[in-house]
């Protein structure tokens, strides 16, 4: 469990960084362009594809069942956490200004 919450921090993490600092900005306009390049934009969104690439390099398993569905629903869970770090931050991003 130690091993999901860490990588949902991570994974909140870039999320944030990618989504909403001006050091990313250039990449969302370009990618916004794009067929999927709103994906850039929505924090939630690009949690779930860094969870999954995550879950495909450290091999967290939380369910201890079939393998395959074993890492898919801790991906999953792992971007649901990070959906709440990631809005956490926007918020206290937003409050300091």
């Amino acid at each position: 469990m130690k091993e999901v919450l860490l990588l949902s921090l991570v994974t909140a993490s870039i999320s944030f960084t990618v989504t909403e600092t001006k050091l990313f900005k250039p990449l969302r306009e370009w990618a916004a362009k794009l067929p999927m390049g709103e994906l850039l934009s929505c924090g939630y969104c690009l949690g779930h594809w860094v969870a999954f690439g995550l879950v495909a390099i450290y091999r967290p398993r939380l369910f201890e069942m079939w393998w395959p569905l074993d890492y898919f629903l801790t991906a999953l869970l792992i971007a649901w956490l990070s959906g709440v770090q990631w809005v956490l931050m926007c918020y206290v991003m937003q409050k300091a200004g």
